[in-house]
C-alpha cells in the first residue's frame, strides 16, 4: 500500500481495525451471523491454495471472528479507535451499534459460533451478552469444537442459569471443547435451579474431559425437582466417565431424573446398572 506520509492531510492512516468504521463494521458482522459467514480475509496465507473449508478455518481463527460485544463494551473499545471525523462520528456510531445489537439479538433464534477457536475469555464475553437478556427468543446455542474450558463453561452456566434468560433454549452444543469436572459441575448447578432452561431438549457435552465427579454432579442436578423437565437427549460420549459416574447416572434415572429422556450417549454403555434402568425406562443407550 501507500506510505502514510504520502497520504493527503486528514487521511486516516491507522491500521485497519484501529479505524473506527472498520472496527464497527467488523463488530456488526460478528453479532449473530454464523461463524463460517464472517471471515477475516487478511488472515489468508500467501501461497496457500484454498478450498471452502480451509478458507473458513484460517479466516475465523486467532481473532478472525470475535465474540459479540455489549453496547457498553463496544462504546468503551471505540474510544481507542481513530476516525477522520472523530468528534462527529463516535456518538453516531455508538447509537447505530446499539440499535443493530438490539435488533439482531432480539430476533435471534440460533447462535452458531462453532469451530472458531474461542477459549474461556471469548466464552465469558458471550456469556455477558446472554446474561443481559438480549436474546429472549434464543432456541439453539452452538459452540462445538472450540477451546472452552472450565472457566468459560462456568461463565456460560451462570448466564444460562438466570431465570427468564433462556426460557426458549432447547439445544446447547458444547461438544469437542476442554470442559472438565469443574465446568460440568457449574452446568449442573445451573440445571438444578428450578426455572433455568426449562425448554432444554438436547445437551451435547461429548468429547470433552469430564470425569466421574462431573457425571455425578450432572446426575444429582437432573434428580432435582423441576430440573431439565424436557431434556430428551444427553450426550456424554468421549469423556473420562468411568464406573462410578455411570452408577450415579443410573441411580438418578432410577429415581425418575430427566423424566423426558429418550437418549443417553456414554462410553460405558455396557454398565449393568445403566443398561437395566435405560431398558426399564425405554431410553436408548449408546
Amino acid at each position: 500500500g501507500h506510505k502514510a506520509e504520502d497520504q493527503p492531510e486528514g487521511t486516516n492512516v491507522a491500521k485497519y481495525f484501529d479505524r473506527g468504521w472498520c472496527f464497527t463494521e467488523q463488530c456488526w458482522a460478528g453479532l449473530t451471523k454464523a461463524g463460517y459467514l464472517s471471515l477475516d480475509l487478511g488472515k489468508m496465507r500467501a501461497g496457500v491454495e484454498y478450498d471452502c473449508w480451509s478458507l473458513m478455518r484460517d479466516c475465523t481463527q486467532a481473532g478472525g471472528r470475535r465474540p459479540p460485544l455489549l453496547p457498553s463494551a463496544f462504546a468503551a473499545e471505540l474510544e481507542s479507535k481513530s476516525f477522520t471525523n472523530g468528534k462527529d462520528d463516535k456518538p453516531l456510531v455508538k447509537r447505530l451499534y446499539e440499535a443493530a445489537f438490539e435488533e439482531q439479538f432480539g430476533k435471534a433464534t440460533e447462535l452458531d459460533y462453532a469451530y472458531l477457536g474461542w477459549g474461556d475469555a471469548e466464552a465469558a464475553q458471550l456469556a455477558e451478552v446472554l446474561a443481559s437478556g438480549a436474546a429472549p427468543r434464543l432456541e439453539t446455542l452452538e459452540l462445538p469444537y472450540n477451546k472452552i474450558g472450565d472457566a468459560g463453561c462456568r461463565a456460560l452456566a451462570a448466564a444460562l442459569g438466570r431465570k427468564w434468560v433462556a426460557t426458549r433454549l432447547s439445544r446447547v452444543d458444547l461438544c469437542g471443547n476442554s470442559i472438565r469436572d469443574g465446568g460440568a459441575k457449574a452446568l449442573a448447578a445451573a440445571l438444578a435451579h428450578g426455572g433455568a432452561c426449562p425448554s432444554l431438549r438436547q445437551l451435547y457435552l461429548d468429547y470433552n474431559c469430564i470425569g466421574d465427579k462431573g457425571a455425578e454432579a450432572l446426575a444429582a442436578a437432573l434428580g432435582k425437582e423441576g430440573a431439565a423437565p424436557r431434556l430428551e437427549e444427553l450426550y456424554l460420549y468421549g469423556n473420562q466417565i468411568g464406573d462410578e459416574g455411570g452408577k450415579a447416572l443410573a441411580a438418578a434415572l432410577k429415581e425418575g431424573a430427566a423424566p423426558s429422556l429418550k437418549l443417553l450417549s456414554v462410553d460405558n454403555d455396557k454398565q449393568p446398572e445403566l443398561v437395566a434402568v435405560c431398558k426399564e425406562r425405554g431410553i436408548e443407550l449408546r
